[in-house]
């Protein structure tokens, strides 16, 4: 502190006024205008206190929303896939496999990637045999990708069938197709 000496407000906040004799603080005090002695003596003025509990709830906040929205995004993106064309090219069964082509259409105008959810339908009685999940990787827009699989089964008669197109697999976790196919028109 660089002022000359005299009475200050007390910096320790103990009493009303506290002698400064120009190089530092005394143990001389007044209440009132009644001058004592501190008998506690003389500490350096307390430093302002730094709260910490506003930078912990702003940490807390954001470890709480970065995660969530970064979620919430990423199943957007899958829930609301960019529009498409989708048509089974290839499904035909070898005896132990099941060999499984999907053509996909990116038909909106931003570079997408695709998840196509298929069931494989057989005999008896034309009941679901087994399921697969296709994913591709980015498509252009007004481009076309082939996505295959095989799928092992020994049924003979099969047909292919997609049940729901999504967007990318939020983190790479199948959720399995969550609303009904929807076929985008051009």
């Amino acid at each position: 502190m660089d002022s000359p000496q005299g009475w200050y407000p007390d910096p320790l906040g103990r009493y009303d006024h506290r002698w400064f004799n120009g190089t530092s603080w005394t143990a001389d005090v007044s209440t009132d205008g009644a001058r004592h002695v501190d008998p506690l003596g003389v500490t350096s003025p307390p430093q302002a206190k730094r709260r910490r509990w506003p930078w912990l709830v702003l940490a807390l906040a954001l470890m709480l929303t970065i995660p969530a929205v970064t979620l919430g995004r990423a199943v957007q993106r899958f829930i609301s896939p960019n529009p498409h064309e989708v048509v089974v090219a290839q499904c035909s069964p070898d005896g132990t496999n099941i060999k499984i082509a999907i053509d996909i259409t990116n038909r909106g105008d931003e570079l997408s990637q695709f998840s196509i959810f298929v069931e494989i339908v057989g005999e008896p009685l034309r009941q679901v045999v087994r399921s697969a999940t296709l994913t591709t990787e980015s498509i252009r827009p007004e481009r076309s990708a082939r996505v295959t699989t095989r799928v092992p089964s020994t049924q003979q008669s099969v047909e292919c069938v997609i049940v729901a197109v999504g967007g990318e697999l939020p983190f790479g976790i199948d959720l399995g197709p969550i609303e009904p196919i929807r076929m985008n028109a051009p």
